[in-house]
């Protein structure tokens, strides 16, 4: 993805990336985002990461903080994204775990 044009056909719209085309998600990862809404690598993109995981969380879907890593990395650097080893060994992660925890408290009890 580091192609110039590829980059350029993205910033302009001509080119859609399915969730499948993201570094560290495939088509089971697409499955469970499908799940919440998202639908395309835009929309998750415009959700976050952290929003992404809590929603799978809360839906029953998915609660390994690998999912977390793998959606912050497919996120960033865009569009090519981070191996979501690197975000769970590296100075990103207590962010993630921060956003997480505030996001959290944020919502109304349940």
């Amino acid at each position: 993805m580091r192609n110039s044009k590829v980059r350029a056909r993205i910033a302009a719209g001509k080119l859609k990336l399915r969730v499948r085309d993201l570094r560290n998600l495939g088509a089971r990862s697409e499955q469970m985002l499908a799940q919440i809404g998202v639908h395309s690598a835009q929309e998750l993109r415009r959700r976050g990461p952290v929003r992404a995981f809590f929603e799978l969380k809360s839906a029953g879907i998915s609660s390994s903080l690998n999912m977390l890593w793998a959606l912050a990395g497919a996120l960033e650097p865009w569009p090519e994204g981070q191996h979501w080893r690197e975000v769970s060994r590296g100075g990103s992660r207590l962010s993630l775990l921060l956003a997480l925890e505030d996001y959290e408290r944020r919502l109304p009890a349940r």
